[in-house]
């Protein structure tokens, strides 16, 4: 299997966290069934060999589309390679696609697969046949001059304010309360939540939750042989039924059988 990794051209690095590439060096490549946690990324992909299946937790299973978009992910889903393997995918930051997609509004494509040519309304045929007889290199240049293209000038203050109080979030672990966020912005909770859910797609607290439980993924060395009701209220659980529930939710899994997991992916930031 040939796993590539680029860094995004500099018009993009303010949106874009990296461009990656997977692809089969055999017909016996296969890509096994993988979980995908709720990790704050939003992806573009676009396959340019056979589509992945993707496994939601509702038990639902869909073909993936030649070509989508997956915003922020309340639930874990599961992916598998279905024939041959070879598609680009660009990692955006939380709030990073939004300038790319200003008619669609994020909290539309919440938890949801959709087709890009349904957000940019114009077929990617074209793109496609061009991924497939491109190089490695040349593969990346093309999704970014064609990101570059969908980029809109979209109010950059508003923008700016939510990176950095994304990044605060980030940095204090989802362990800072909703009203702290608002007093460091100055915003009321009603004006906070209208910023979010119209740039990142979810609400301030929704995004904190998943940035606990991403911190506490990024860290099992250090939580995984600690008492569960410690662990709970380390991590600004209520209590421990609190915490394995909300755990549950995000992974579908207890916290003991997360320990034990070993082909669960999500991102870093």
């Amino acid at each position: 299997m040939k796993y590539l990794q680029y860094k995004p051209i500099k018009e993009l690095s303010k949106f874009v966290k990296l461009i990656w590439i997977l692809e089969s060096d055999s017909p016996d490549d296969s890509f096994g069934r993988e979980k995908i946690l709720p990790d704050g990324a939003v992806e573009m992909v676009f396959h340019y060999a056979d589509p992945f299946y993707t496994y939601f937790s509702s038990g639902e299973k869909m073909k993936q589309p030649k070509n989508f978009t997956i915003a922020q992910i309340n639930n874990f889903i599961e992916i598998e390679s279905d024939g041959n393997i070879g598609f680009i995918s660009v990692r955006f930051y939380p709030w990073g696609a939004y300038p790319f997609m200003p008619k669609n509004s994020p909290k539309k494509l919440v938890d949801k697969v959709v087709m890009l040519e349904d957000v940019w309304n114009e077929s990617l045929e074209m793109l496609i046949r061009k991924l497939k007889s491109a190089s490695h290199l040349e593969k990346a240049t093309i999704i970014q001059n064609y990101l570059l293209k969908h980029l809109v000038h979209t109010n950059r203050r508003k923008l700016d304010e939510i990176t950095c109080l994304i990044q605060l979030i980030l940095k204090t672990k989802g362990l800072l309360s909703v009203a702290k966020i608002c007093d460091s912005a100055n915003l009321s909770y009603k004006q906070l939540e209208r910023r979010f859910t119209s740039t990142v797609g979810v609400s301030p607290k929704v995004f904190s939750k998943n940035t606990r439980f991403l911190h506490l993924c990024h860290n099992l060395k250090e939580y995984e042989n600690k008492p569960l009701t410690g662990l709970a209220y380390e991590l600004g659980y209520y209590d421990q039924a609190h915490f394995i529930k909300e755990f549950k939710a995000f992974s579908g899994l207890t916290p003991k059988e997360y320990f034990a997991e070993k082909n669960i992916c999500f991102a870093d930031f």
